[in-house]
Formats: structure tokens, C-alpha cells, sequence
């Protein structure tokens, strides 16, 4: 057997992942020109047309002309969660770290229920890009218990994939076991759901995880990686299945001739 391969088949970095999702979701009916927006009395509406302009720029990444419209609905509503949570993520976008943690924050102070679940799904994005993982899982945590957050299968994708890389697998794979209970085509979690359950040398459950992925690949809406393929060997080779075994290599070696998972099957592994 190889060395373990990395958690992650294909890398996918969490925080673009759901900086866009929240930046689409944010964002509703706005007009390009805030000539409206001054005489406007109602400063609820106001804020609203002013923060959904903000994020217009920030989804085409314009931090630039972001920042006015963003800064006067701060102007408006100093308390504004949205408001604050859009500034957090064009500092992020800036990679000024200082002022993205005040705004998340501060986001995080003024929102309550389903909009707070949101705000701390995009908050441990960026401590997970920062490399400030502990927090980064905690966040996760606690945005999981919302109970009613439409994206939570998501989060707890998320999750197992934030304590898995600090080691934790056992919590790792509870959080990925819950993710495909909620929602049972997701991915990430059914593949690495899969490996961390060989590793426990649980192979008739890893099976049906790695199953479920197969499918997916057939209908096309995943790919294989050098984890899957590599995977499908070990779980053919386990249950005595020599053609699934050898038609597994072969996929590896015809698509990812230099991976790592890839040369040790030909020595063996």
C-alpha cells in the first residue's frame, strides 16, 4: 500500500468556493448609477441599493469602485450586517487580513439566525486561507448547527475537509458522513468519506461511498482524480476483483501518468 496520498484528490480552495457563492446570493436588482440613491428618502432602501451595488463590483472583483457605495451605506447603517460582511470580503479580496477579521467581526456582532450562519460559512473561508485552521473549524462548528441553513451539507463538507487537514480524521469523517446524509452527491465528501474509511480498513463501506462517487463520474457530473482511481485499485485488488483492479490502473496510468498515487501502483503499492 502507498503512502497516504493527499487529503484532497483535486485541491479546491474553500474560501473562493464560498466567497463567490455568497457574493451571488447577496446580490439582487441594482442600477449601475447611484444617481437614484441621493435623493432617495428612505434610507432603508438606500442601504440596500448601496450595498447591492457594492457587491455588483466586488462579484467582477472591482474593489476599487466597491469601496464608495459599500462605505456609504456604512455611512447609513454603521450596524449593518451585510454591510460589514461585504467590506470583510473586499479587504479579503485586497488581502489585507487586519481589516477583513475587523469587518467579519464586526458582521459577525450585528447578524443574527440564518444570515449570521452565512456570514461565519464565509468568515472560516478566509481563516482557512489564512492558515488559521482551529478557528477556521470552529466557525464551521457553529454555522453546522443552524439547523435550518439551506447551504449546511456544504458546511459540513467544509468541515471535514478543515479538520482533516489538522489531523483529525475521526471528526473529519463524521462531518463528511453528515454532509452525504443531508445531501447525498456531494463529492468531495463521498470521496474522501471513501478513503478515510479504507484507512480503517472499513472496505464494505468505503466501497459504497467510492460507488456512489463512480456513479457521479458516469453521469459526468464528476471527474476522476488520482485518489479515486487510485482508491478503486486497492478496494478491487481487496475484494479479489482483478479486471476492475486492472481496468482501474489503467485509467490511472492513461490520465495521471506522474501523480504520485499513479507510481506506486507500478511498484506494487
Amino acid at each position: 500500500m502507498m503512502n497516504k496520498p493527499t487529503p484532497v484528490g483535486k485541491s479546491v480552495r474553500i474560501s473562493q468556493i464560498i466567497v463567490a457563492a455568497c457574493l451571488v446570493m447577496l446580490v439582487g436588482c441594482v442600477s449601475t448609477t447611484d444617481s437614484r440613491f441621493v435623493n432617495n428618502t428612505n434610507e432603508q432602501d438606500a442601504l440596500r441599493k448601496f450595498t447591492e451595488l457594492g457587491l455588483v463590483y466586488l462579484q467582477q472583483g472591482n474593489t476599487v469602485e466597491a469601496m464608495p457605495p459599500l462605505k456609504r451605506a456604512l455611512d447609513i447603517d454603521p450596524r449593518s450586517p451585510d454591510v460589514n460582511a461585504a467590506l470583510a470580503m473586499l479587504f479579503q479580496i485586497e488581502k489585507n487580513n487586519e481589516m477583513a477579521k475587523k469587518y467579519f467581526d464586526k458582521a459577525l456582532q450585528y447578524s443574527d439566525g440564518i444570515n449570521q450562519t452565512r456570514i461565519r460559512n464565509n468568515y472560516a473561508g478566509f481563516l482557512f486561507k489564512t492558515d488559521r485552521l482551529m478557528d477556521a473549524c470552529e466557525q464551521l462548528r457553529l454555522a453546522s448547527e443552524d439547523a435550518f441553513y439551506d447551504k449546511r451539507s456544504q458546511v459540513f463538507e467544509n468541515l471535514g475537509v478543515c479538520y482533516q487537514r489538522l489531523g483529525k480524521n475521526t471528526d473529519a469523517l463524521k462531518a463528511y458522513e453528515q454532509a452525504i446524509n443531508i445531501d447525498d452527491t456531494r463529492m468531495r465528501a463521498l470521496l474522501e468519506a471513501s478513503y478515510l474509511q479504507f484507512e480503517r480498513n472499513n472496505f464494505f463501506v468505503s466501497r459504497e461511498y467510492h460507488a456512489s462517487y463512480q456513479r457521479m463520474v458516469r453521469y459526468r457530473i464528476a471527474d476522476n482524480t488520482p485518489k479515486s482511481l487510485w482508491l478503486g485499485v486497492q478496494l478491487s485488488r481487496e475484494k479479489g476483483d482483478r479486471n476492475a483492479e486492472a481496468s482501474y490502473a489503467l485509467k490511472l496510468r492513461n490520465l495521471f501518468p506522474d501523480s504520485p498515487e499513479n507510481k506506486s501502483i507500478l511498484k506494487g503499492g
